[in-house]
């Protein structure tokens, strides 16, 4: 049976769970206990279960399933704004990447003020 090459990997490269652990580390963390909570896990998946369909894919005409509950305006910790459902969108994993980029300044982007 044929071995599998080895796959190549710059030297320093970490693997994607580890590049998430650093980013969550680095939240504030009385904006991570908000996102950790069994509260925002039931109300995400109810607000998913109600609204199935990434909403910026269907403003592009295109129908793909939504993964992720966005804040259409960040929420900088202000827990009101945090728990407002009328401030939530549902969106697939790219098109919030492609928001949350723009918003935070991320991909050479300039960061946007609140």
């Amino acid at each position: 049976m044929p071995v599998r090459p080895p796959i190549h990997r710059p030297a320093g490269r970490r693997d994607k769970p580890e590049r998430d652990r650093d980013t969550d580390r680095q939240r504030d963390p009385a904006i991570r206990a908000l996102y950790k909570s069994a509260r925002w896990q039931r109300a995400r998946r109810m607000f998913l279960a109600c609204h199935p369909l990434c909403a910026e894919c269907q403003r592009q005409g295109r129908v793909s399933a939504a993964n992720t509950v966005d804040h259409i305006t960040p929420h900088c910790g202000d827990t009101e704004r945090f728990w407002d459902p009328d401030g939530w969108q549902a969106l697939c994993a790219s098109c919030h990447s492609r928001k949350t980029a723009a918003e935070d300044g991320g991909f050479g982007n300039r960061r946007r003020e609140p």
